[in-house]
């Protein structure tokens, strides 16, 4: 393989330096409010698996603290420099860190690629568990949405042309790329980026509700904890009546099929007495499988060991929600 190492330049002519590679974390977390870099496009756009815009806009505002690390970042972490040699052993392209970058037109519009490439691209190290929720994006050759979208915000920062994709799911790394620059996606990451900080950062006013990708973390980040004895008039009578009347006929139809099942689910185990499988022509059909059932909680350990109790016994708070009943008017 030829090499690509002579020749090569390593400027990203978009962009300025904010922060060096081997900046300290301290000082990084503190920079990285001042902007919104690659990791925050996905969620600008409403395609992030990790976070809603909502939740982006508490943590710009600094309304919630730093996480700590999880296990998968300590594992990305402690990758990524492998990763990195195994790109350039297999390309024989050189790659190297380049910090904390900002746009040069638009300052909070901020970037930190895994690797500048001395092909003029960059490089996006990406490494997830076996059963991570966006593994089947990956498979078969393909890119997971917000891996392109963070990569493209870095090319529309950077104003390099291209990106190269290394990703690890144990036990094999796989290479993607390279990538051309996707001018339209481009477009509406700035865009979204010029919004989001001028309308919401800035003023400090939360982005509005998006009902077609609202998710429950994000209800349970807005409004955690009911108010007691607080009441709020619908704005929409006829369209609240038309969700409750969709919602009982919904639940009702759920509740005669889940009934039903669960008769058939009766007679099929008398029909199998105490052998463990259920055959139909010498073709097994339907198994019972013993399995361990999950521990119960002896409401006496509270009152016998408190101690105990208060250490590991884990509550959190959560809504549910309660139809009320209309009573029927008198005839």
């Amino acid at each position: 393989m030829t090499s690509t190492l002579i020749g090569t330049s390593w400027a990203v002519p978009a962009a300025r330096l904010v922060l060096p590679a081997d900046a300290d974390r301290e000082t990084w977390l503190v920079e990285r409010r001042l902007g919104l870099g690659g990791s925050d496009a996905p969620a600008l756009l409403c395609e992030s698996p990790h976070q809603s815009r909502y939740g982006l806009w508490l943590d710009k505002t600094g309304q919630v603290e730093d996480s700590e690390a999880t296990d998968a970042m300590r594992r990305g972490n402690w990758l990524e420099p492998l990763l990195a040699r195994w790109f350039t052993e297999r390309t024989d392209i050189a790659g190297r860190r380049c910090g904390l970058l900002a746009s040069r037109e638009l300052d909070f519009m901020r970037t930190t690629p895994d690797r500048l490439t001395a092909d003029g691209g960059v490089l996006e190290i990406k490494t997830m568990g076996a059963f991570a929720k966006v593994a089947a994006e990956w498979k078969g050759g393909g890119i997971a949405r917000h891996a392109y979208i963070q990569a493209q915000q870095q090319l529309a920062v950077t104003g390099r042309t291209h990106a190269w994709f290394v990703v690890w799911q144990d036990p094999t790394p796989q290479l993607r790329g390279p990538v051309p620059r996707d001018e339209a996606l481009i477009e509406e990451i700035t865009a979204a980026t010029v919004e989001f900080w001028t309308e919401h950062v800035l003023t400090g006013v939360p982005p509005e509700v998006d009902l077609a990708n609202l998710t429950d973390d994000e209800i349970a980040l807005r409004w955690p904890l009911a108010i007691g004895d607080k009441a709020v008039e619908t704005p929409y009578p006829a369209h609240t009546e038309a969700m409750l009347a969709e919602r009982a006929e919904v639940k009702k139809r759920i509740a005669d099929d889940e009934q039903r099942a669960k008769e058939i689910d009766r007679a099929l185990r008398v029909l199998t007495g105490d052998a463990e499988a259920l055959t139909l022509d010498g073709r097994s059909v339907v198994t019972f499988k013993n399995q361990a059932n999950s521990p119960q909680l002896d409401k006496a350990l509270r009152a016998d060991h408190p101690e105990i109790y208060d250490r590991y016994v884990t509550r959190g708070t959560s809504r549910r929600i309660h139809v009320v009943k209309t009573k029927k008017k008198d005839s």
